[in-house]
């Protein structure tokens, strides 16, 4: 695939690899570790009978999944270097049923220079073999010498979301445990199977360093429902459906790192359509304490088996 370069024009066009969201990589994403006992682990994202229960059509393959494939495209158009300063808000505007088959799409919205660097502003989305989207959002990538972002970005995003006036004050709740593990080769290779995403900075060195985590697995396993204090149709807990996710990348993980996510707390609740929904705050950061991402992600409350969804009123 040709890479972004500082003379891309707007209106340029990329286009990932299709990908088809088999059961077999379904269940390899949203099943836990192959070397969990009883794997596949059944939820929404794996088994029919379990999502229909949930009041679902059919299975839903995680959010993290193919927003995974957007980040993939990323990756591929401004290379390895994309993660430690890319930027990308995404929708999840459609569920994606077990086969059908994605392909991640990028046009070139603006440009700006900033010194001895081109910024970048894109259109991203994911679209089904039907034609219908299920993913849409914005990113953002930089060509050049730039200087590494901090958190100001991060930092002044949520104090926009907490001043808007849409956007109710969280309601206290029992914080979340934080999660700690270690990414293994076997773990590591696992999510390359799922994303069929096999590029060679997973796997072994190169001009970026040390082989990096596939980021399909960062998103995946910093989900709020990773947390070991997190119980599905717990008070507060209901089962949710990903709806939206904003993330502010630092660095590349590495493999053989241990991984910390922790989850602050929400940023806030709001209701649309009848429906309740909330924003949540993770942070990935490695054993020696550098920053990989963070994340504001939406939600909003489905039925479970355990406890079926009751509309606000």
């Amino acid at each position: 695939m040709a890479q972004i370069t500082r003379t891309t024009k707007e209106g340029e066009v990329f286009s990932g690899k299709p990908k088809r969201v088999s059961w077999e990589r379904l269940w390899a994403f949203s099943g836990g570790p192959f070397r969990l006992e009883g794997w596949p682990t059944k939820n929404i994202h794996t088994d029919l009978p379990f999502a229909q229960k949930s009041g679902l059509p059919y299975v839903a393959a995680s959010a993290t999944q193919y927003h995974g494939y957007a980040v993939e495209l990323l990756i591929d158009v401004f290379g390895t270097a994309w993660l430690s300063h890319g930027w990308m808000d995404v929708k999840f505007i459609n569920l994606v049923n077990a086969n059908d088959t994605l392909v991640a799409k990028a046009s070139v919205l603006a440009r700006q220079e900033q010194g001895g660097a081109t910024k970048f502003t894109l259109d991203i989305s994911c679209e089904n073999q039907k034609g219908e989207k299920a993913l849409v959002g914005q990113a953002t990538g930089v060509i050049g010498q730039f200087r590494t972002p901090g958190p100001e970005g991060y930092q002044k995003r949520v104090a926009e979301l907490k001043a808007d006036p849409a956007i109710q004050k969280a309601v206290d709740r029992p914080g979340m445990s934080s999660l700690e593990y270690m990414v293994t080769p076997e773990l590591n290779q696992q999510y390359l199977y799922a994303g069929e995403d096999y590029n060679r900075c997973y796997v072994e060195e190169t001009e970026f360093g040390p082989p990096v985590t596939h980021p399909g697995l960062i998103l995946n396993w910093s989900n709020v429902t990773r947390s070991p204090s997190y119980v599905r149709g717990g008070v507060g807990r209901e089962g949710s459906l990903h709806t939206q996710d904003e993330c502010f990348w630092y660095n590349p993980a590495r493999l053989g790192k241990k991984l910390i996510v922790t989850w602050p707390g929400s940023v806030g609740t709001y209701e649309r359509r009848g429906r309740f929904y909330y924003i949540n705050e993770a942070l990935v950061v490695d054993e020696d304490g550098r920053e990989i991402v963070r994340r504001l992600s939406r939600g909003a409350l489905v039925s479970t088996p355990e406890k079926p969804y009751q509309k606000t009123k």
